[in-house]
């Protein structure tokens, strides 16, 4: 398995690559969308750099863990704004296979937004989205730092399903770059 684990700094810089991108290119967003849960820090992250205070958000489920997920995207709680005719950057982490990322632009379009573009950290050669702005192609697993609990937690569980356990597990997790400190942190 193939991973990619990123700083706070790291993404930072990503994002403020994006940020520029996005002025780049010209368009001004009346309100972001945090498609929740990875990309709530991106999109607040992009509002400080693109002096945007308008912040809303909604959540999919789509991944069930590392490389597990629903047969398609599913709305879990709905959009908390009015988007009809206003621009929007959609905000998300990855654009992984790229059905959340379009689910939700055809979403907001089908609320009658009169624009709605999409960012993300990162994306993967495979997807069949590609975001408007991004930062990264990679195409490993990442490990935001949001989320390393999480993301160790469910690899954990891949490896405990090959027969792994104990300290073995906790080897192979550290050895695959999560912190002792995050590894001491499971319920193993």
């Amino acid at each position: 398995m193939k991973l990619l684990h990123l700083s706070w700094s790291n993404c930072q810089i990503l994002i403020e690559s994006v940020a520029a991108k996005i002025k780049r290119s010209g368009f001004k967003s009346d309100l972001i969308v945090a498609v929740s849960r990875g990309g709530f820090i991106p999109a607040r992250i992009l509002c400080d750099q693109l002096s945007l205070k308008r912040l809303a958000s909604l959540q999919i489920e789509y991944y069930q863990g590392v490389g597990e997920r629903r047969d398609s995207p599913k709305i879990i709680y709905p959009l908390n704004a009015e988007v009809k005719g206003l621009r929007i950057l959609l905000v998300d982490d990855v654009s992984d296979s790229g059905s959340s990322l379009r689910f939700v632009r055809d979403h907001i379009l089908s609320l009658e937004a009169s624009e709605a573009k999409t960012a993300t950290i990162h994306m993967k050669p495979w997807t069949k989205f590609n975001p408007d702005y991004y930062a990264k192609n990679t195409d490993a697993w990442i490990v935001y730092p949001w989320e390393t609990l999480e993301t160790a937690n469910s690899i954990a569980r891949k490896l405990g399903l090959e027969g792994l356990n104990g300290e073995e597990l906790k080897k192979r997790l550290i050895t695959l770059g999560f912190s002792k400190k995050v590894v001491s942190k499971l319920s193993l």
